[in-house]
């Protein structure tokens, strides 16, 4: 059983299981894939089962790695705003799935860990993990296998947001309004100047960030947010 959320076809949804398999892997990517050519879709929204986001895997061979590797990659590099929904327990690459999403929010009893036993991280966990919680705390999370609860990593910033276990689907539904509730023009460029700064120097991110302003101007979305901003009102958005 996963986390259920009913938001509309502005969010697309992928569910994966307990112990990740090689089919949970292609179902991630052609969600990936499916949210990047539909136009309609704005955010993707990745749970897990209803007591353990993803634990374990059970991937067979090298190619089916490679497979799992690929579909967290199509995650981390979707150009729309992705949000991990965590019930319970996110380890190994359950924790690289979720920290290949934009936002995480937590049960406040789901955990997380990248244990020495399942193996080292394949999916991009020794890069993601240090550039959300810090080198100093993704080492002790690696080197001991130490697992995280939800109070800590909601105070790392690993997740967002915590909520009972009972009431996570209403507060991320609540979380995923609130970035539906932005422009759809500026949402990808946002997130595009946001993940860039983790790699640009700071001139370039500079530039970047005027060249992606600029590119809005012109937009009738941007002239819509001024005009609302000045009635006091909530901005009606349509994409242009």
């Amino acid at each position: 059983m996963s986390v259920t959320l009913d938001l509309g076809p502005e969010v697309a949804r992928v569910a994966l299981g307990a112990m990740l398999t090689a089919g949970d892997a292609q179902r991630l990517a052609d969600a990936c894939d499916a949210a990047a050519a539909d136009d309609a879709v704005r955010v993707l929204v990745v749970s897990g089962a209803a007591h353990a986001f993803v634990a374990q895997t059970r991937l067979a061979d090298e190619a089916e790695r490679r497979l799992a590797a690929r579909a967290v990659a199509a995650l981390a590099d979707l150009r729309k705003p992705t949000v991990a929904v965590i019930a319970g327990a996110a380890y190994g690459i359950g924790l690289e799935v979720a920290l290949a999403c934009d936002l995480r929010i937590g049960a406040d009893s789901a955990t997380f860990a990248l244990p020495l036993a399942a193996g080292l991280p394949f999916c991009g966990g020794t890069q993601r993990l240090p550039r959300v919680i810090g080198r100093a705390r993704a080492l002790d999370m690696l080197l001991t296998g130490r697992v995280v609860g939800a109070a800590e990593a909601l105070a790392w910033g690993l997740v967002v947001r915590t909520a009972r276990a009972a009431g996570l689907a209403e507060t991320a539904g609540v979380l995923v309004r609130d970035v539906l509730a932005g422009a759809p023009l500026a949402l990808p460029l946002l997130k595009e100047a946001l993940l860039a700064a983790q790699d640009l120097p700071l001139a370039e991110g500079l530039r970047l960030e005027e060249d992606l302003y600029a590119l809005l101007q012109t937009s009738a979305d941007r002239a819509e947010g001024v005009r609302a901003f000045l009635a006091r009102r909530a901005p009606r958005f349509r994409g242009r």
